[in-house]
């Protein structure tokens, strides 16, 4: 996990923990075991039997560098580490006692959720698909991680119930236009820049939001997304600045 990659998971947890007045040092710690899952489900979807990917950050593949056998023993020591963790973290961050045994529970079940978008991802291939079924499983690939992420930094800061529920729709729509994003990148980025090799996706026969919308429809799709999740913020007002940065800096990707 050591090279790095925009981090935008962790870097949600802090900015959503610092909208409520969480601290960032102790927030870190949890911030950190979410950054581990995400690592392990990168080093799962690169394996020749899931995308078959030979870059991952500018660099070979774990799988290339080292072995699969390697590779997926490294992706379970992540998530193992990640979840043994994890309780003793959400106590640093200030969760209530009576909520760290629920949101161990729930990264376990995040972890369930991102093999089952893997899964519907893999089942897709070669297939003709709607918007609608893209964002189906887009949701657990990538929404659900970046919900999770930004309530949990809202609940360390002490959010109550009305704050959280902005702060997941934000969340969600955010995630999904990343992914959009993404789709949208893997067309038209230099691989020097992304750190992936370009036309990744339409070489394994993998249906996105470009092979449905075309670049143009899937950009403008990302932008409505954003502005969904931006509004999502407005009952935070003022305070909630930090996230609308945040998805200042996901326009840039685009």
């Amino acid at each position: 996990m050591f090279p790095g990659g925009k981090r935008l998971r962790p870097r949600l947890m802090l900015l959503a923990g610092q909208v409520f007045g969480a601290s960032p040092q102790a927030l870190s710690p949890a911030a950190a075991c979410l950054e581990l899952v995400h690592c392990a489900s990168l080093v799962l979807d690169d394996l020749p039997c899931m995308d078959d990917a030979p870059l991952r950050r500018g660099q070979p593949a774990l799988h290339l560098r080292f072995s699969q056998a390697t590779a997926i023993l490294a992706a379970f020591a992540l998530l193992a580490k990640a979840l043994a963790a994890f309780p003793q973290a959400l106590a640093r961050a200030g969760v209530p006692p009576a909520f760290c045994e629920l949101w161990s529970v729930r990264l376990a079940q995040l972890v369930e959720t991102l093999c089952r978008g893997q899964q519907g991802d893999l089942g897709l291939a070669g297939s003709a698909v709607t918007v609608e079924q893209l964002e189906e499983v887009h949701a657990a690939k990538t929404g659900a991680f970046f919900e999770l992420a930004a309530q949990l930094g809202a609940l360390a800061g002490g959010a109550g119930r009305e704050a959280m529920a902005c702060v997941a729709a934000f969340a969600r729509n955010a995630g999904l236009a990343y992914q959009v994003i993404d789709d949208v990148r893997d067309v038209v980025c230099d691989p020097a820049g992304s750190g992936k090799p370009q036309g990744q996706d339409a070489r394994a026969g993998k249906p996105t939001f470009v092979t449905v919308l075309g670049v143009a429809g899937a950009r403008q799709l990302a932008l409505e997304l954003l502005a969904t999740a931006e509004a999502s913020l407005a009952p935070l007002g003022a305070a909630a600045r930090p996230l609308a940065e945040f998805l200042d800096h996901v326009r840039t990707l685009l």
